[in-house]
C-alpha cells in the first residue's frame, strides 16, 4: 500500500522584515503512517534543497522526494537555499522622505544649500542650475536628490538591516551625477568601510551601479551608512536609487516520521501433519491490541474471519495459505500459513502365516484359530493397496522388505525362531507421506509328538525301548495296543517307557497300535497322536 503525504515545509529564517524571503514550514512536526508506505516529502519557498535524514530517500537534492518507512521512527532535515534580492526600506524612494536616516537636511522645495536633499522626480524643480532627469526605475518615479555637503564623513543615508547571521551580502545602489566633477560615496558597516570609496558618475545625467559584499553580523543585524566623503566646490551634487541587497538565505527544518499501529502477526506452528484427516487451530501469537479484522485464507477455498482460525481437513495432500489482518489505523500485515500435510493411510487386510515344515520340525498354533502350521514360518502381509514400505516383528526379530510389487511382498520373509511361549507377529506398512497402519497376530507352540516306528527290546541294550520323544512339559499319557485290540501298555508318567513285556512276559513281535496323549497349555482338551511300532526280537 502507497500513501501519499504531501508536506509543505515552510519555517523561519530570520526575523524581522526579511522573513517572507528565507522561509520553510512545516504542515505538522510529526506524522505517522503504515510500515512500508511510501512517503512524499514536498519543500517549497527555497531555490535549492538538501535533505538529511536517517533514512532512504530517492534523492537527497529533490524538491519533493520520497522516503519508505522502515519498522524505527526516523526523521528528515530539510536544508533551504535561495538568492533573495531585496529593496532596502523605501530604496526607491517611491514612499517619499521616509525609512532612512541621514545627517542632511530635507528640503522639499529647495536644495540651493549644500548639505540639503529632496526626495522627487526632478532636480531641475528643486534647484534651478539642476537639469531635469528622471529616476533609475522608470524615469517618473522618486529618488534623493542631493547637494553634496560641503565637509566630509557626513551621513547621508542610514539603516538598520535584518540579514541571516554570517550571509554575505552584496548592496547596490544607482546614482546619476548632476554636476561635474564626480562625488564619492563610502559604505560603512557598523562604523567600518566596506571596500572603497565609489565615485558617483562622471559624466551627468548617466545612471550608474554600484556593488559592495560584506559579511552579516553573527547577531544578523547590520547598521549601513552611505557617507559624502567630496569637500567643497567638488561637484558633489547627484541622485541616488534602487538601494537593493541580495544575499544567500538558507533555511532548517525537521519532520518525524513513525509507525501507526502495526498489524503484527507471529503463528508458532511451522508444519500442521495429520494422517487421513488432521484437525488444527491457529492463532495470531503477537499482542493483538489495536487489530481490526482478520482474514484467513486457504488453498482449498476456505476464507475465515475469526481471530482463531479452527479447520479439519480430511481428503489428503499439501495445503498452503496466508493471514492477512488490518489495524485500526489501516495497515496490514501478512504471513505465510505453516505447511498443511494430510496423509493417506493405507490398510492391511490381513497376516497371512504360511506352512515351511522343511526348515524346522515341530508345529505352529494360531491362536484363536484352527490353523496349525510348522514351525519354520514365514509371514506375508495382504495390503489393501500398494505398499511403500513394510516392516515384521516377532518378538524382539524384524525384518523388513523393500521388494515390494502391486499387492503383495516379492517373497516370503525369513523364518521365525519361536520361544515355548506364545508371540505377537505384526506387519507395519508405512507410506511415503508417513502415515502407518499395522496389524498382528498372535502365535504360540503347538507341543509336538515324536513315535519310532521300530524298536528292539532283545535286551543287548540298544533300542530296548520304545522311546517317545515330545516337546511337552506337561502331562502325557500313552496307550499301546496289539493287533487283536489287547491293551498291553498304558502310563501317564513321563519318562516311563515301554519294554515289549505284558504282565511279565515277553509279547510276539509284530506291529503294535499306539495313542499318545499330551496337554495343550492353550486349550482344555489334550493333544492326541496315533502311530504303529513294529517289534523286533
Amino acid at each position: 500500500m502507497i500513501k501519499k503525504v504531501l508536506l509543505a515545509l515552510f519555517g523561519l529564517c530570520t526575523a524581522g522584515p526579511l522573513s517572507a524571503q528565507c522561509s520553510l514550514a512545516l504542515a505538522s512536526d510529526s506524522l505517522e503512517a503504515c510500515i512500508g508506505d511510501t512517503i512524499f516529502l514536498s519543500a517549497s519557498g527555497s531555490n535549492s534543497y538538501q535533505w538529511s535524514h536517517d533514512a532512504t530517500l530517492n534523492c537527497d537534492t529533490c524538491a519533493s522526494p520520497y522516503i519508505i518507512l522502515t519498522d524505527t521512527s526516523q526523521y528528515v532535515v530539510v536544508q533551504g537555499s535561495s538568492q533573495v534580492t531585496q529593496m532596502a526600506t523605501n530604496g526607491n524612494f517611491s514612499s517619499g522622505n521616509s525609512g532612512f536616516l541621514t545627517n542632511y537636511t530635507y528640503n522639499a522645495t529647495s536644495i540651493w544649500n549644500a548639505g540639503t536633499y529632496a526626495v522627487g522626480p526632478n532636480p531641475n524643480s528643486v534647484h534651478p542650475n539642476f537639469s531635469s532627469w528622471g529616476d533609475h526605475t522608470t524615469g517618473t518615479g522618486n529618488y534623493m536628490l542631493v547637494n553634496g555637503a560641503t565637509g566630509t564623513n557626513k551621513i547621508l543615508w542610514r539603516q538598520t538591516r535584518a540579514f541571516p547571521p554570517g550571509a554575505q551580502v552584496t548592496m547596490r545602489w544607482w546614482a546619476l551625477s548632476f554636476v561635474s566633477p564626480a562625488g564619492q560615496l563610502q559604505l560603512k558597516l557598523s562604523g567600518t568601510n566596506v571596500g572603497a570609496a565609489a565615485f558617483t558618475p562622471s559624466t551627468t545625467g548617466t545612471w550608474q551601479q554600484t556593488t559592495r559584499t560584506f559579511t552579516a553580523p553573527a547577531s544578523g543585524t547590520a547598521i549601513l551608512n552611505l557617507i559624502t566623503l567630496a569637500g567643497p566646490n567638488s561637484g558633489n551634487d547627484f541622485g541616488l536609487d534602487d538601494i537593493s541587497f541580495t544575499y544567500e538565505c538558507q533555511a532548517y527544518d525537521t519532520v518525524w516520521i513513525s509507525p501507526k499501529s502495526e498489524a503484527q502477526i507471529l503463528l508458532d506452528s511451522t508444519t500442521i501433519f495429520g494422517c487421513d484427516s488432521v484437525c488444527f487451530e491457529l492463532e495470531n501469537g503477537l499482542d493483538t491490541t489495536g487489530l481490526l479484522n482478520y482474514q484467513w485464507v486457504l488453498s482449498d477455498g476456505t476464507v475465515d474471519s475469526s481471530s482463531t482460525f479452527s479447520h479439519c481437513l480430511s481428503d489428503s495432500g499439501d495445503y498452503y495459505g496466508y493471514l492477512l489482518t488490518t489495524s485500526i489505523k489501516g495497515c496490514t500485515d501478512s504471513v505465510v500459513l505453516p505447511n498443511i500435510r494430510v496423509g493417506h493411510t493405507r490398510k492391511l487386510d490381513s497376516l497371512v502365516i504360511a506352512n515351511d515344515g522343511s526348515v524346522f520340525s515341530g508345529a505352529v498354533q494360531v491362536l484363536n484359530s484352527n490353523e496349525v502350521i510348522g514351525l519354520g514360518a514365514h509371514f506375508e502381509a495382504v495390503p489393501s493397496q500398494g505398499l511403500d514400505s513394510i516392516f515384521i516383528s516377532a518378538g524382539s526379530q524384524g525384518w523388513n522388505d523393500g521388494n515390494i510389487t502391486g499387492n503383495q511382498l516379492a517373497s516370503g520373509w525369513s523364518p521365525v525362531v519361536l520361544d515355548q511361549e506364545p508371540q505377537t507377529v505384526c506387519a507395519y506398512l508405512f507410506t511415503s507421506e508417513g502415515c502407518v497402519d499395522s496389524i498382528c497376530q498372535q502365535i504360540a507352540f503347538f507341543p509336538t509328538v515324536e513315535v519310532p516306528n521300530v524298536f528292539t527290546p532283545n535286551s543287548d541294550g540298544v533300542n530296548d525301548e520304545l522311546v517317545i520323544q515330545t516337546t511337552s512339559t506337561d502331562r502325557i499319557k500313552t496307550t499301546i495296543y496289539s493287533r487283536w485290540g489287547t491293551k498291553v501298555f498304558e502310563s501317564s508318567i513321563l519318562g516311563d517307557h515301554w519294554d515289549g513285556r505284558f504282565e511279565g512276559r515277553p509279547v510276539a513281535p509284530g506291529v503294535y497300535f499306539l495313542t499318545v496323549e499330551v496337554a495343550n497349555p492353550y486349550a482344555p482338551s489334550p493333544i492326541t497322536t496315533t502311530a504303529t511300532v513294529h517289534l523286533l526280537r
